[in-house]
């Protein structure tokens, strides 16, 4: 396992963690230290192993302590789209909830597929993915349209 870490002018700092295996599962913190104190935060990581199509999707379960809802921007026959905040940095993105009952874990980890292979600056980009109890939650780039 190795671990990126990504720093934006914005000053804020993101961990991505690669190369992980079932194995790796297992509740993480990551502590953030400077001259005036430090702070830190836990998450699961839970690793599946790769689905039917040979993708591996890392699944974390906190993500009410990461993102706060702010409103509903469509709605689509497995999933519901909202516009969240990132707690702290205040960085809007779209979050995809995708209903469990609705839609195989399977499926899900399809389309995360198909967007890793779309990669473009012209498209919008996957940042993280949580599961709950009820939904799959992709976290997206919110699309932002330079013609208005």
């Amino acid at each position: 396992m190795d671990a990126i870490v990504f720093h934006s002018d914005l000053g804020e700092a993101s961990l991505k963690i690669i190369g992980v295996t079932a194995e790796d599962d297992g509740i993480y913190t990551c502590i953030a230290a400077n001259d005036m104190g430090s702070v830190s935060s836990s998450a699961s990581l839970r690793v599946l192993g790769p689905g039917n199509d040979g993708i591996m999707v890392i699944w974390k379960d906190n993500f009410d302590s990461l993102y706060s809802e702010v409103a509903e921007l469509g709605r689509g026959r497995f999933s519901v789209v909202k516009k969240c905040d990132q707690k702290g940095t205040k960085r809007a993105v779209a979050t995809k909830f995708v209903n469990k009952k609705l839609m195989k874990r399977d499926q899900v980890t399809h389309e995360l597929g198909v967007m890793q292979n779309l990669q473009h600056p012209q498209l919008i980009g996957l940042l993280d993915t949580f599961e709950t109890s009820t939904n799959y939650i992709l976290v997206l780039e919110m699309c932002v349209d330079h013609n208005v």
